[in-house]
């Protein structure tokens, strides 16, 4: 069952990926602090929202199983 936290999270990966896509589609140009900033962010959003689904599922599928 999908809560409003889940789509919340969901919604936020989708823009993330979004903007660092705009951000580093062409590797080859040269890259800005501000781009390494935001990926380096990015990547500690996705850890954080791994580790809320990770535990959501170990809450739900412990409690089912005693």
């Amino acid at each position: 069952m999908l809560n409003i936290d889940n789509l919340l999270i969901i919604v936020a990966g989708l823009l993330l990926l979004a903007v660092n896509w705009f951000a580093f589609h062409d590797f080859r140009e040269p890259h800005t602090v501000r781009d390494w900033l935001m990926l380096v962010a990015s990547v500690l959003v996705f850890l954080k929202f791994g580790k809320e689904f990770w535990s959501r599922y170990l809450r739900q599928h412990g409690a089912s199983q005693g």
